[in-house]
């Protein structure tokens, strides 16, 4: 078995992606609440390596992680197999937001998006949603990352139009 699928009894996974500790220990903290195995990354190199390493049935994104943008990540999410649900969670304008997740969603990702500062119920409802349907998103996974792989190219100059926004 590679270090890209999950054992059947193994509990779903959570990538929380903030450079804000605080942000970083509430959302991880909601997650385990409600079922999940949550993994921090702190800046946006610690999350690509993460994503590369690993598959999640989950990911919560901040945009902002110091000198780069989290919009940046939707690729490496898509490329690596992480096709599970990402919850945008970010202080950004919602217009910025609003692109993000139109950029995810463009790239075959299952996106929806959540001001800063966070209401924690509802993050909470989602998170715990999002793990009810992990075990039957798994099985989707394969044929998601296919379909993907054709992704509109375009989405490059929209992607880099939303990072110089985010910044």
């Amino acid at each position: 078995m590679s270090e890209q699928t999950h054992p059947a009894d193994e509990r779903p996974q959570l990538l929380v992606i903030d450079d804000d500790l605080v942000q970083r220990k509430i959302i991880s903290k909601l997650g385990a609440q409600v079922g999940f195995e949550v993994t921090g990354a702190a800046t946006f190199d610690e999350a690509e390596a993460t994503l590369r390493n690993r598959r999640f049935d989950c990911i919560t994104l901040d945009l902002a992680l110091g000198s780069k943008s989290g919009v940046m990540l939707l690729n490496t999410i898509r490329d690596t197999g992480n096709l599970a649900p990402v919850i945008v969670v970010s202080g950004a304008e919602p217009a910025v937001l609003g692109e993000t997740v139109s950029i995810a969603r463009s790239l075959r990702l299952d996106a929806q998006f959540m001001g800063k500062p966070l209401d924690l119920v509802e993050l909470r409802n989602i998170l715990a949603k999002k793990q009810g349907s992990a075990l039957a998103v798994r099985g989707n996974v394969e044929i998601t990352r296919s379909l993907s792989q054709s992704a509109d190219q375009g989405l490059m100059s929209r992607i880099s139009s939303v990072v110089r926004s985010s910044l």
